[in-house]
Protein backbone atom coordinates (compact mmCIF):
# COMPACT_ATOMS: atom_id res chain seq x y z
CA UNK A 1 0.00 0.00 0.00
CA UNK A 2 3.05 2.42 0.53
CA UNK A 3 4.29 1.64 -2.43
CA UNK A 4 1.03 2.40 -4.42
CA UNK A 5 0.86 6.00 -1.89
CA UNK A 6 4.25 6.74 -3.52
CA UNK A 7 3.04 7.03 -7.24
CA UNK A 8 -0.55 8.15 -6.98
CA UNK A 9 -1.74 11.35 -5.44
CA UNK A 10 -4.26 11.07 -2.22
CA UNK A 11 -7.30 12.52 -2.73
CA UNK A 12 -6.69 15.75 -1.26
CA UNK A 13 -3.86 16.38 -3.62
CA UNK A 14 -6.03 15.79 -6.22
CA UNK A 15 -8.30 17.92 -5.26
CA UNK A 16 -5.94 20.43 -5.20
CA UNK A 17 -4.15 20.14 -8.60
CA UNK A 18 -7.80 20.33 -9.90
CA UNK A 19 -8.76 23.00 -7.64
CA UNK A 20 -5.27 25.02 -9.21
CA UNK A 21 -5.73 23.96 -12.80
CA UNK A 22 -9.99 24.95 -12.87
CA UNK A 23 -8.75 28.41 -11.08
CA UNK A 24 -5.99 29.27 -12.90
CA UNK A 25 -7.28 28.92 -16.04
CA UNK A 26 -10.13 30.65 -15.22
CA UNK A 27 -8.52 33.13 -14.25
CA UNK A 28 -5.85 33.17 -17.57
CA UNK A 29 -9.52 33.60 -19.51
CA UNK A 30 -10.62 36.16 -17.60
CA UNK A 31 -7.65 38.54 -18.08
CA UNK A 32 -8.10 38.17 -21.63
CA UNK A 33 -11.06 38.66 -21.61
CA UNK A 34 -10.50 41.50 -19.55
CA UNK A 35 -7.40 42.59 -20.79
CA UNK A 36 -5.64 43.63 -24.36
CA UNK A 37 -3.18 46.58 -23.79
CA UNK A 38 0.60 45.69 -25.15
CA UNK A 39 0.22 42.69 -27.34
CA UNK A 40 -1.12 44.76 -29.47
CA UNK A 41 2.25 46.57 -29.62
CA UNK A 42 3.83 43.36 -30.15
CA UNK A 43 1.82 42.16 -33.09
CA UNK A 44 2.61 45.25 -34.32
CA UNK A 45 6.36 45.04 -34.58
CA UNK A 46 5.90 41.82 -35.71
CA UNK A 47 3.98 43.12 -39.03
CA UNK A 48 6.43 46.05 -39.34
CA UNK A 49 9.45 43.84 -39.45
CA UNK A 50 7.88 41.12 -41.74
CA UNK A 51 7.21 44.57 -44.27
CA UNK A 52 10.53 45.48 -44.18
CA UNK A 53 10.01 48.34 -42.13
CA UNK A 54 11.90 49.56 -38.66
CA UNK A 55 9.17 48.64 -35.66
CA UNK A 56 11.51 51.02 -33.68
CA UNK A 57 9.95 54.08 -35.61
CA UNK A 58 7.05 54.92 -34.30
CA UNK A 59 5.47 56.46 -37.53
CA UNK A 60 5.51 53.10 -38.74
CA UNK A 61 4.81 51.15 -35.97
CA UNK A 62 1.43 53.25 -34.65
CA UNK A 63 0.20 52.83 -38.12
CA UNK A 64 0.05 48.82 -38.08
CA UNK A 65 -1.18 49.29 -34.34
CA UNK A 66 -3.99 51.36 -35.05
CA UNK A 67 -4.96 49.40 -38.32
CA UNK A 68 -4.96 45.96 -35.80
CA UNK A 69 -6.17 47.08 -32.75
CA UNK A 70 -8.23 50.37 -33.53
CA UNK A 71 -6.09 52.07 -31.10
CA UNK A 72 -3.15 53.71 -29.80
CA UNK A 73 -0.31 52.53 -27.71
CA UNK A 74 3.48 53.40 -26.95
CA UNK A 75 6.68 53.06 -28.86
CA UNK A 76 8.50 49.52 -28.86
CA UNK A 77 11.69 49.01 -26.99
CA UNK A 78 12.69 45.51 -27.29
CA UNK A 79 15.96 43.33 -28.47
CA UNK A 80 15.80 42.33 -32.25
CA UNK A 81 15.75 39.20 -31.47
CA UNK A 82 12.42 39.48 -29.08
CA UNK A 83 10.76 40.77 -32.98
CA UNK A 84 11.73 38.15 -34.51
CA UNK A 85 9.78 35.27 -32.02
CA UNK A 86 7.20 37.95 -32.47
CA UNK A 87 7.33 38.19 -36.37
CA UNK A 88 6.49 34.07 -35.96
CA UNK A 89 3.28 35.02 -33.90
CA UNK A 90 2.59 38.23 -36.22
CA UNK A 91 1.65 35.73 -39.44
CA UNK A 92 -1.64 34.92 -38.16
CA UNK A 93 -4.90 37.74 -38.29
CA UNK A 94 -4.31 39.91 -35.58
CA UNK A 95 -7.43 37.98 -33.20
CA UNK A 96 -5.99 34.70 -34.04
CA UNK A 97 -2.41 35.69 -32.63
CA UNK A 98 -3.98 37.43 -29.19
CA UNK A 99 -5.77 34.02 -28.61
CA UNK A 100 -1.69 32.81 -29.46
CA UNK A 101 -0.05 34.95 -26.90
CA UNK A 102 -2.58 34.13 -24.14
CA UNK A 103 -2.36 30.58 -24.45
CA UNK A 104 1.84 30.51 -24.83
CA UNK A 105 1.62 32.78 -21.83
CA UNK A 106 -0.39 30.39 -20.32
CA UNK A 107 1.50 27.63 -20.76
CA UNK A 108 4.95 29.09 -20.29
CA UNK A 109 3.68 29.86 -16.54
CA UNK A 110 3.13 26.30 -16.00
CA UNK A 111 6.23 25.33 -17.54
CA UNK A 112 7.82 28.41 -15.21
CA UNK A 113 6.36 26.64 -12.12
CA UNK A 114 7.20 22.86 -13.05
CA UNK A 115 11.04 24.46 -13.71
CA UNK A 116 10.73 26.08 -10.14
CA UNK A 117 9.76 22.78 -8.49
CA UNK A 118 13.09 21.29 -10.01
CA UNK A 119 15.12 24.21 -8.76
CA UNK A 120 13.44 24.51 -5.05
CA UNK A 121 11.79 21.62 -3.40
CA UNK A 122 9.14 23.96 -1.73
CA UNK A 123 6.34 23.43 -0.93
CA UNK A 124 6.20 19.61 -0.69
CA UNK A 125 4.81 17.72 -3.44
CA UNK A 126 0.76 17.58 -3.11
CA UNK A 127 -1.89 19.89 -2.44
CA UNK A 128 0.52 21.99 -0.42
CA UNK A 129 2.67 22.90 -3.33
CA UNK A 130 -0.34 23.29 -5.43
CA UNK A 131 -2.31 26.26 -3.01
CA UNK A 132 1.10 27.63 -3.51
CA UNK A 133 1.24 27.67 -7.21
CA UNK A 134 -2.42 29.13 -6.94
CA UNK A 135 -0.75 31.81 -4.84
CA UNK A 136 1.59 32.71 -7.34
CA UNK A 137 -0.51 32.68 -10.11
CA UNK A 138 -3.07 35.25 -8.33
CA UNK A 139 -0.31 37.48 -7.37
CA UNK A 140 2.05 37.31 -9.87
CA UNK A 141 0.63 35.77 -13.01
CA UNK A 142 -2.93 37.03 -13.31
CA UNK A 143 -1.28 40.95 -13.97
CA UNK A 144 1.05 39.86 -16.68
CA UNK A 145 -1.79 37.66 -18.14
CA UNK A 146 -3.87 40.57 -18.25
CA UNK A 147 -1.41 43.43 -19.76
CA UNK A 148 -0.31 40.64 -21.76
CA UNK A 149 3.13 41.16 -21.20
CA UNK A 150 6.24 39.12 -20.64
CA UNK A 151 7.48 38.94 -17.73
CA UNK A 152 6.83 35.41 -17.75
CA UNK A 153 9.16 35.04 -20.58
CA UNK A 154 11.68 36.29 -18.07
CA UNK A 155 10.81 33.88 -15.40
CA UNK A 156 11.14 31.46 -17.54
CA UNK A 157 14.47 31.98 -18.84
CA UNK A 158 15.75 32.80 -15.43
CA UNK A 159 14.72 28.76 -15.05
CA UNK A 160 16.26 27.92 -17.68
CA UNK A 161 19.53 29.42 -16.78
CA UNK A 162 19.32 27.77 -13.06
CA UNK A 163 18.82 24.38 -14.56
CA UNK A 164 21.34 25.09 -17.02
CA UNK A 165 23.99 25.76 -14.24
CA UNK A 166 22.41 22.77 -12.18
CA UNK A 167 22.85 20.19 -14.83
CA UNK A 168 26.72 22.10 -15.68
CA UNK A 169 25.46 22.81 -19.57
CA UNK A 170 27.67 25.99 -19.59
CA UNK A 171 27.32 26.76 -23.61
CA UNK A 172 23.38 26.53 -23.15
CA UNK A 173 23.58 28.94 -19.99
CA UNK A 174 25.39 31.42 -21.55
CA UNK A 175 22.77 31.31 -25.05
CA UNK A 176 19.99 31.70 -22.24
CA UNK A 177 22.07 34.58 -20.13
CA UNK A 178 22.16 36.91 -24.23
CA UNK A 179 18.57 35.90 -25.22
CA UNK A 180 17.43 37.02 -21.35
CA UNK A 181 18.82 40.89 -22.68
CA UNK A 182 15.71 41.18 -24.98
CA UNK A 183 14.31 43.28 -22.08
CA UNK A 184 17.52 44.93 -20.71
CA UNK A 185 15.99 47.14 -18.02
CA UNK A 186 14.50 44.34 -15.77
CA UNK A 187 17.10 42.04 -16.92
CA UNK A 188 21.01 43.74 -16.98
CA UNK A 189 21.36 43.69 -13.08
CA UNK A 190 20.49 40.33 -12.72
CA UNK A 191 22.93 39.07 -15.43
CA UNK A 192 25.40 41.64 -14.24
CA UNK A 193 25.70 39.85 -10.52
CA UNK A 194 25.16 36.39 -12.07
CA UNK A 195 28.35 37.00 -14.36
CA UNK A 196 30.36 38.44 -11.35
CA UNK A 197 29.60 35.51 -9.19
CA UNK A 198 30.76 33.14 -12.14
CA UNK A 199 33.76 34.33 -12.35
CA UNK A 200 34.56 34.95 -8.47
CA UNK A 201 33.93 30.79 -8.87
CA UNK A 202 36.12 30.35 -12.01
CA UNK A 203 33.07 29.52 -14.67
CA UNK A 204 34.07 31.49 -17.31
CA UNK A 205 32.40 29.38 -20.23
CA UNK A 206 28.98 30.52 -20.12
CA UNK A 207 29.66 34.17 -19.90
CA UNK A 208 31.94 33.77 -23.00
CA UNK A 209 29.22 31.41 -24.79
CA UNK A 210 26.54 34.80 -23.64
CA UNK A 211 28.82 37.51 -25.24
CA UNK A 212 29.75 35.48 -28.56
CA UNK A 213 25.61 34.46 -29.09
CA UNK A 214 24.86 37.93 -27.87
CA UNK A 215 27.29 39.62 -30.71
CA UNK A 216 26.27 37.38 -33.14
CA UNK A 217 22.76 38.01 -32.64
CA UNK A 218 23.61 41.90 -32.71
CA UNK A 219 25.08 41.08 -35.96
CA UNK A 220 22.23 39.27 -37.67
CA UNK A 221 20.11 42.31 -35.99
CA UNK A 222 22.52 44.40 -38.53
CA UNK A 223 22.12 42.63 -41.07
CA UNK A 224 18.36 41.97 -41.34
CA UNK A 225 17.81 45.30 -40.26
CA UNK A 226 20.48 47.91 -40.67
CA UNK A 227 20.64 51.15 -38.58
CA UNK A 228 17.36 49.90 -36.39
CA UNK A 229 19.16 51.26 -33.02
CA UNK A 230 19.10 54.59 -34.27
CA UNK A 231 15.24 55.03 -33.65
CA UNK A 232 15.43 53.58 -30.06
CA UNK A 233 17.72 57.06 -29.47
CA UNK A 234 14.45 59.39 -30.15
CA UNK A 235 13.14 61.66 -27.76
CA UNK A 236 9.68 59.13 -28.13
CA UNK A 237 11.59 56.34 -26.98
CA UNK A 238 12.25 58.45 -23.42
CA UNK A 239 9.01 60.61 -23.53
CA UNK A 240 6.74 56.72 -23.95
CA UNK A 241 8.09 55.47 -20.86
CA UNK A 242 6.66 57.89 -18.77
CA UNK A 243 3.43 59.17 -21.05
CA UNK A 244 0.81 57.94 -23.36
CA UNK A 245 1.34 58.60 -26.87
CA UNK A 246 -1.21 59.60 -29.73
CA UNK A 247 -1.02 58.84 -33.06
CA UNK A 248 1.17 61.78 -33.94
CA UNK A 249 3.64 61.09 -30.80
CA UNK A 250 1.90 63.84 -28.55
CA UNK A 251 1.94 63.23 -24.79
CA UNK A 252 -1.52 62.17 -23.81
CA UNK A 253 -1.61 60.93 -19.47
CA UNK A 254 1.15 60.36 -17.18
CA UNK A 255 2.11 56.63 -16.71
CA UNK A 256 3.00 55.23 -13.40
CA UNK A 257 5.54 52.71 -12.51
CA UNK A 258 5.77 50.19 -9.96
CA UNK A 259 9.08 51.74 -8.83
CA UNK A 260 10.78 53.10 -5.66
CA UNK A 261 10.26 56.83 -6.18
CA UNK A 262 6.57 56.36 -7.61
CA UNK A 263 5.81 54.35 -4.57
CA UNK A 264 7.68 57.39 -2.43
CA UNK A 265 5.47 59.60 -4.66
CA UNK A 266 2.18 57.99 -4.00
CA UNK A 267 2.63 58.59 -0.44
CA UNK A 268 3.63 62.48 -1.33
CA UNK A 269 7.19 62.31 0.19
CA UNK A 270 9.20 65.30 -1.15
CA UNK A 271 11.75 64.67 -4.05
CA UNK A 272 14.56 66.24 -1.63
CA UNK A 273 13.73 63.08 0.58
CA UNK A 274 12.69 60.62 -1.94
CA UNK A 275 16.06 61.17 -3.83
CA UNK A 276 18.15 60.67 -0.75
CA UNK A 277 15.78 57.50 0.40
CA UNK A 278 16.64 55.91 -2.97
CA UNK A 279 20.72 56.75 -2.79
CA UNK A 280 19.89 55.14 0.24
CA UNK A 281 18.56 52.43 -0.86
CA UNK A 282 21.13 52.12 -3.41
CA UNK A 283 24.11 52.20 -1.23
CA UNK A 284 22.43 49.61 1.01
CA UNK A 285 21.79 47.25 -1.86
CA UNK A 286 25.34 47.30 -3.18
CA UNK A 287 27.05 46.59 0.12
CA UNK A 288 24.31 43.29 0.84
CA UNK A 289 24.59 42.18 -2.80
CA UNK A 290 27.98 42.57 -3.03
CA UNK A 291 28.86 40.68 0.75
CA UNK A 292 26.21 37.88 -0.78
CA UNK A 293 28.26 37.70 -3.83
CA UNK A 294 31.42 37.42 -2.13
CA UNK A 295 29.91 34.70 0.14
CA UNK A 296 27.31 32.85 -1.54
CA UNK A 297 27.51 28.77 -2.76
CA UNK A 298 24.73 29.02 -4.19
CA UNK A 299 23.49 30.67 -7.39
CA UNK A 300 20.04 30.24 -6.62
CA UNK A 301 20.45 32.69 -3.67
CA UNK A 302 22.32 34.88 -6.04
CA UNK A 303 19.56 35.41 -8.49
CA UNK A 304 16.69 35.23 -6.06
CA UNK A 305 18.66 38.11 -4.26
CA UNK A 306 19.27 40.21 -7.99
CA UNK A 307 15.84 40.01 -8.88
CA UNK A 308 14.69 41.40 -5.42
CA UNK A 309 17.81 43.78 -5.62
CA UNK A 310 16.86 44.82 -9.44
CA UNK A 311 12.91 45.78 -8.78
CA UNK A 312 14.04 47.21 -5.32
CA UNK A 313 16.98 49.76 -7.70
CA UNK A 314 15.46 49.98 -11.16
CA UNK A 315 14.32 52.88 -12.62
CA UNK A 316 11.27 51.73 -14.50
CA UNK A 317 9.65 49.01 -14.17
CA UNK A 318 5.80 47.79 -13.54
CA UNK A 319 3.99 45.22 -11.67
CA UNK A 320 3.13 43.26 -14.82
CA UNK A 321 6.87 42.52 -14.76
CA UNK A 322 7.10 41.20 -11.28
CA UNK A 323 6.69 37.14 -12.09
CA UNK A 324 10.32 36.45 -11.63
CA UNK A 325 9.57 37.39 -7.80
CA UNK A 326 8.18 34.30 -7.55
CA UNK A 327 11.77 32.90 -7.34
CA UNK A 328 12.62 34.98 -5.11
CA UNK A 329 9.00 34.23 -2.94
CA UNK A 330 9.32 30.74 -2.81
CA UNK A 331 12.96 30.61 -2.14
CA UNK A 332 12.79 32.36 1.47
CA UNK A 333 9.63 30.54 1.60
CA UNK A 334 12.12 27.48 1.56
CA UNK A 335 14.65 29.06 3.78
CA UNK A 336 11.81 29.18 6.55
CA UNK A 337 11.38 25.36 6.51
CA UNK A 338 15.17 25.35 8.33
CA UNK A 339 14.26 27.90 10.78
CA UNK A 340 10.62 27.11 12.14
CA UNK A 341 11.13 30.16 15.40
CA UNK A 342 10.40 32.18 12.11
CA UNK A 343 7.04 30.28 10.95
CA UNK A 344 5.08 33.54 12.24
CA UNK A 345 7.01 35.70 10.41
CA UNK A 346 6.58 33.57 7.58
CA UNK A 347 3.08 33.38 7.49
CA UNK A 348 2.75 37.55 8.35
CA UNK A 349 5.30 37.77 4.91
CA UNK A 350 3.32 35.75 2.59
CA UNK A 351 -0.27 37.15 3.99
CA UNK A 352 1.09 40.97 3.78
CA UNK A 353 2.10 40.43 -0.04
CA UNK A 354 -1.14 38.85 -0.48
CA UNK A 355 -2.74 42.16 1.23
CA UNK A 356 -0.93 44.16 -0.82
CA UNK A 357 -2.83 43.38 -4.00
CA UNK A 358 -5.43 45.50 -2.60
CA UNK A 359 -3.65 48.60 -1.28
CA UNK A 360 -4.11 51.86 -3.20
CA UNK A 361 -6.01 52.84 -6.63
CA UNK A 362 -2.90 52.02 -9.11
CA UNK A 363 0.49 49.73 -9.88
CA UNK A 364 2.65 52.48 -7.86
CA UNK A 365 1.44 50.36 -4.29
CA UNK A 366 2.61 47.19 -5.66
CA UNK A 367 5.88 47.97 -4.88
CA UNK A 368 4.73 47.18 -0.93
CA UNK A 369 6.05 43.66 -2.09
CA UNK A 370 9.31 44.04 -2.30
CA UNK A 371 9.42 46.13 0.42
CA UNK A 372 7.99 43.66 2.62
CA UNK A 373 10.10 40.87 0.82
CA UNK A 374 13.31 43.15 1.41
CA UNK A 375 11.97 43.45 5.08
CA UNK A 376 11.77 39.91 5.50
CA UNK A 377 15.39 39.13 3.73
CA UNK A 378 17.34 41.63 6.48
CA UNK A 379 15.37 40.18 9.25
CA UNK A 380 16.63 36.70 8.41
CA UNK A 381 20.15 37.87 7.36
CA UNK A 382 19.72 39.79 11.21
CA UNK A 383 19.00 37.08 13.06
CA UNK A 384 20.77 34.02 10.86
CA UNK A 385 24.19 33.08 10.82
CA UNK A 386 23.45 30.42 7.62
CA UNK A 387 24.09 32.36 4.71
CA UNK A 388 22.05 29.66 2.86
CA UNK A 389 18.89 30.12 4.73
Amino acid sequence: MSAISKHFPSKIDFIAFSFFAVVSTTLAIIAYLLGGVDFGVYYAAGRVFLQGGNPYAYSELILEIVSSTGDTNNPYYYAPWFTWLLSAIAIFPYEAARILWAILNYALWVLCLFNLSKLIPWPMVGWRRWGIYLYLSFVFAWATWGSEQVGIFIFLILTFILLSFQNEKWVEMGIWMALLLFKPNITAIPITVLSIWLILHGRWQPIVSAFVFLICMLGVSLIVSPMWYVELLQTDKVIGLSYTLNETGEVEIERFTTTLLDWLSAYRIAEYWSYRIYAAVILGSIFFIWRLIYYSQSLIQIVAAAVLINFALVPYALFYDYPSLSLTFVYINAGFVKKPQFALVQWLMNGLIFASLFIGRDIRYRYWMVVILLAVSTIFSVFTKDNEG
